[in-house]
């Protein structure tokens, strides 16, 4: 045999058993362990920011009516608004985007008007909404809240409250406090 050709079946033998144990290794080595990848270029993003909302009920400026329930028709008129005339509030309708709850019933729309030209409403309670909680010449009190809702389930964390007190045999007294 020349010295080439046994040099070649040298290689040759010497090629085999590497690629035998590289496939040894392959086939018997363990796992790699899952690691976690991360980035090291910097990535920027712009925009003006995010804003929250948190909703405040309406604000009520006056009641202009306040009568005995006796009468009949309209019983209080109240005049209110939101608090700022910016989104999301101006975007708001009062049918849209208030509730009333009269003396612990369930939260309800109540007929309101408006807005006018400086952004109130106006509430009217009649006798015929109010049936049921006056009872004429005795004595009657009833309180009333309002929160403003918005979306699906968004509702103010506070209410303004309307009061309502008639005497026996006496005027009505109407009042309010605002939430905030």
């Amino acid at each position: 045999m020349s010295r080439a050709g046994g040099r070649h079946k040298a290689i040759h033998g010497v090629l085999a058993a590497l690629g035998v144990l590289v496939l040894g290794l392959i086939l018997f080595a363990p796992p790699l362990p899952q690691t976690d990848a991360s980035y090291t270029d910097p990535e920027f993003a712009g925009g003006t920011g995010v804003s929250a909302v948190r909703l405040v009920p309406p604000q009520i400026t006056a009641v202009t009516t306040c009568r005995s329930a006796l009468l009949g028709g309209n019983i209080m008129v109240v005049t209110w608004k939101w608090s700022a005339q910016t989104a999301p509030y101006s975007g708001f309708t009062a049918a849209a985007n208030t509730e009333w709850q009269i003396a612990g019933t369930a939260w309800q729309a109540v007929p309101t008007t408006g807005p006018d030209a400086n952004g109130v409403y106006t509430t009217t309670f009649t006798s015929s909404l109010l049936s049921g909680l006056l009872g004429g010449l005795l004595g009657e009190s009833f309180s009333s809240n309002v929160r403003t809702k918005a979306w699906t389930g968004w509702a103010s964390p506070t209410v303004s409250t309307l009061s309502y007190t008639k005497p026996i045999l006496n005027s009505p007294t109407c009042g309010f406090a605002n939430g905030s």
